[in-house]
């Protein structure tokens, strides 16, 4: 199935002056208006607005998947102990079958203003919700996998407009949530080599394209070790590092852990386990709900954080985005880079050290070990949280990013 051709809906003229790209910076007294309509011979990059729609025979195809899988046998009591779990997969498959409405969660995640613009050969997809309070910071959210950008759904409100959610106006941000090259509605990498640091360099351009001379990072997983190298990359325009693993990149479990099985093999063969994940929506979802299971701080029943829906939107956004493979070569990319540079990062740093990850580290992670290859300011132990803390943990993680930011903007 090729990749899906989605909506591009271009602004009207009322809408030219809230395009991102006419943005000057904060410091600029005035905002040179530019037309929504950029010319081809134009200099001035593209940014156009986006807006999510999966033509109807993609959700056809994917009912019929799911109605005509196969599915395997399971030892009896095995329960998660030998990855996804059989009465769990059924139960999640019939719902997402019968009762999953993908419309709704499009209109939800539409209402998110989105954009699309071309940085190094890509179409990159991004939201860029503003906030109304003068000063606001901008702010750069990076995810990893086998998330989206919908991991960070429920903290836009509250970054963007914190006094309706109880919080103060000063701590206002500008937020930026971009899908990774290959992940999502952006573009897949045409070419070798999109590793750690030329993903890093999209953001940079990216924050620059949209006006923003200062600006915040927050990571998660891959998005830690892309933030870190944007740190050294761009730290002349970046305010603070705000991150959930201060190791300099994606966790690492301890030797022979099984828990990094899937990125042993996503590091070395991603293509092999890419045709399963293209071709069946039921071994796709069992790709990802088992790390949702795996990786949460739940004590055994993942809808405690999760509910149907919310694990559904995910595995969708992979499947109808023909995502699943091109996702997985983030991982060979990065073990197969250059080594980077293992200059200290000098922006201020902080660290949310979220426990209950995949690699069920201790929270007694060492901040001096932290403090050789970084600069950090702020350090919390999480008492609750694990891999996707921003959906799982929301009020903890937004209370975590406030707290560092509001002394470095």
């Amino acid at each position: 199935m090729q990749k899906i051709t989605v909506v591009l809906l271009l602004a009207v003229s009322a809408m030219a002056a809230e395009l991102p790209f006419a943005m000057q910076s904060r410091a600029s007294a005035t905002a040179t208006p530019i037309s929504k309509a950029v010319p081809k011979s134009s200099s001035a990059p593209a940014v156009v607005p986006f807006s999510i729609h999966v033509p109807d025979a993609v959700l056809s195809d994917l009912k019929y998947r799911l109605a005509h899988a196969r599915l395997p046998d399971e030892l009896p009591g095995a329960g998660w102990d030998y990855g996804m779990n059989l009465g769990y997969l059924k139960e999640l498959v019939a719902y997402w079958r019968d009762r999953f409405d993908w419309r709704a969660q499009e209109r939800r995640l539409n209402q998110f203003p989105q954009f699309k613009t071309n940085i190094d050969g890509l179409n990159i997809h991004f939201i860029h919700q503003r906030s109304q309070n003068p000063g606001a910071l901008p702010l750069l959210l990076l995810n990893g996998w086998p998330s989206t950008i919908d991991e960070y759904s429920k903290v836009i409100g509250p970054l963007t407009d914190p006094v309706r959610y109880g919080g103060r106006a000063e701590d206002s941000f500008d937020v930026v949530i971009p899908s990774m090259p290959g992940f999502g509605f952006s573009d897949e990498p045409r070419e070798r080599g999109y590793g750690t640091e030329r993903i890093a360099a999209v953001w940079s351009q990216l924050m620059a394209r949209l006006g923003y001379t200062r600006y915040g990072t927050q990571g998660t997983d891959i998005g830690t070790g892309v933030g870190t190298q944007l740190a050294v990359e761009d730290a002349a325009h970046m305010a603070g590092l705000h991150l959930t693993t201060c190791t300099g990149g994606a966790p690492t479990a301890p030797a022979g852990s099984e828990t990094t099985a899937y990125s042993d093999l996503q590091s070395t063969k991603p293509q092999t386990i890419g045709y399963s994940l293209n071709d069946s929506p039921v071994g796709l979802a069992a790709w990802i709900v088992e790390k949702f299971h795996g990786w949460s701080d739940h004590d055994g029943d993942i809808e405690k954080l999760y509910t149907k829906d919310q694990l559904l939107t995910a595995v969708t956004i992979y499947w109808v985005t023909n995502t699943g493979t091109s996702s997985a070569w983030s991982y060979y990319e990065r073990r197969h880079q250059a080594p980077l540079s293992a200059a200290k990062v000098t922006v201020p740093t902080g660290c949310a050290n979220f426990t209950r990850r995949y690699d069920r580290r201790p929270s007694g992670l060492s901040r001096s070990g932290a403090e050789m290859r970084y600069n950090v300011v702020r350090w919390t132990d999480m008492p609750h949280g694990g891999h996707f803390p921003a959906l799982e943990q929301p009020q903890l993680w937004i209370d975590d990013v406030r707290a560092f930011f509001h002394d470095h903007r």
